[in-house]
């Protein structure tokens, strides 16, 4: 047992300094799409709902921790501690009607922890990306008189999600929680100008950053009954609240030599710099719900539907042209025969699932699609209540329709979650 706990103890340190080490040292996307609104929005989930289309809203177990919906934590076991934490890797190939480009990364995705803390009473917290910018677009034009005008886009940051969570049993079928995140993150975006043609005209650098860090809230509510033997059907809501986040910002204009491509660059004059400006980022109003049906130890099957009021996002009162999203999921898990002398492949929890997502990014008059395709495995320890849970998602998002830009993507996620038994006086060890 000491053996065990010096492992758990292990894990949550590597995974611990992987996750800090992705917030301070680079973002985890590498897209285009992620110039717009706070970036690339993140799957709040976890490695086992992953492979299942991502649902949520209506996932109870005694193992997992799903944020998804706090009134879920109301399933915890009373004697024991649960720990869920993940990873992910992404390749995409982003195309466009002339060029094709290929771009990856990779970094922890989540860290969660559960506990009873009363007999009625249960607790979540953790950390995980709330959204992500990584780009770096050329876009070049030739002008009779001054040559090649050539500009650089380029983002990087995000948002990270710090939550406390509690949920409790309101009666024998029914239970609500909710989560008080903490947001907090940098936004950097910035444009340079160039002429490539000219030995006489500097380029030119505009600087934004804005700094988040606030808090918000969700709620939800969940409704499980039997409906057969050892069958449970779930229902989930949640209400994510629509929010101003106090926000800074600093801006810069200056002009220098280089600077393209990460390359050499030399400082040479400051246009205009601008810092310590108060403002708010308003994110909006979302809704979701879903069920799930689950014979236990056998099969479960679910779907979410979330809704978000994306036109009413706002950053420093201005709109960035964002339309409201909407997302659907589907999936399913199945354990050929959980019992103790059934073969090991027959314990393993196979699962798949889909989703798809009316993004809130409306370019040329197209709203941004994304579809996906999941599946993956858990893989039971011996003797332990631990899974390793492994998975993999394909899918597309964008067309090359108007001059846009399709990113067709593979991503990789591995999990692991661990519920140990904490206060239980044990007779022998």
């Amino acid at each position: 047992m000491n053996f065990y706990k010096n492992a758990f103890v292990a894990i949550l340190i590597l995974f611990q300094t992987g996750f800090y080490t992705q917030i301070i040292a680079q973002s985890s996307t590498s897209s285009p799409y992620s110039h717009y609104g706070i970036g690339d929005l993140s799957v709040i989930s976890n490695s086992r709902t992953r492979a299942m289309g991502s649902i949520g809203f209506a996932m109870r177990s005694y193992y997992n921790i799903f944020p998804q919906n706090p009134a879920s934590y109301s399933s915890f076991d009373t004697l024991s501690f649960v720990f869920d934490g993940g990873m992910q890797a992404n390749f995409s190939t982003l195309q466009t009607g002339l060029i094709t480009a290929d771009a990856s990364n990779a970094g922890l995705s989540y860290l969660y922890f559960g506990f009873p803390v009363t007999p009625w009473l249960r607790t979540s917290f953790g950390a995980m990306p709330y959204s992500s910018i990584g780009y770096k677009v050329y876009d070049e034009i030739t002008d009779p008189f001054l040559g090649r005008i050539r500009n650089v886009y380029e983002g990087d940051g995000g948002v990270n999600l710090f939550y406390l969570g509690n949920a409790f049993r309101i009666s024998k079928n029914f239970s609500a929680g909710f989560n008080a995140y903490y947001l907090s993150g940098k936004l950097q975006k910035s444009r340079i100008l160039s002429y490539p043609d000219s030995t006489y005209i500097l380029n030119t650098r505009v600087k934004d950053i804005t700094y988040i860090g606030d808090l918000n809230f969700s709620a939800g509510l969940q409704y499980y009954t039997n409906v057969g033997k050892n069958t449970q059907l779930t229902l989930g809501l949640v209400y994510g609240h629509s929010k101003s986040l106090n926000a800074k910002k600093e801006t810069l204009v200056e002009t220098l030599l280089g600077g393209i491509g990460g390359g050499y660059e030399a400082y040479k004059d400051t246009i205009s710099y601008e810092t310590g400006i108060k403002g708010n980022v308003k994110l909006p109003l979302t809704l979701g719900g879903g069920f799930s049906i689950e014979k236990a130890d056998n099969w479960l099957i679910g779907a979410d539907f979330e809704y978000g009021f994306w036109e009413d996002f706002l950053i420093f009162s201005k709109a960035d042209s964002l339309k409201n999203s909407y997302r659907i999921s589907a999936g399913f898990e199945f354990t050929p025969n959980n019992t103790s002398i059934s073969k090991y492949w027959q314990k393993i929890k196979y699962r798949g699932g889909f989703k798809f997502n009316k993004t809130y990014l409306d370019l040329k008059n197209n709203q941004i699609n994304d579809f996906g395709i999941t599946f993956g495995v858990g893989l039971p320890l011996k003797r332990l209540a631990t899974t390793i849970n492994m998975g993999a998602e394909i899918g597309s998002r964008g067309t090359l329709e108007n001059d846009l830009i399709k990113d067709s993507y593979f991503r990789l996620f591995l999990g692991i979650s661990i519920t140990e038994r904490w206060f239980i006086k044990r007779k022998y060890d």
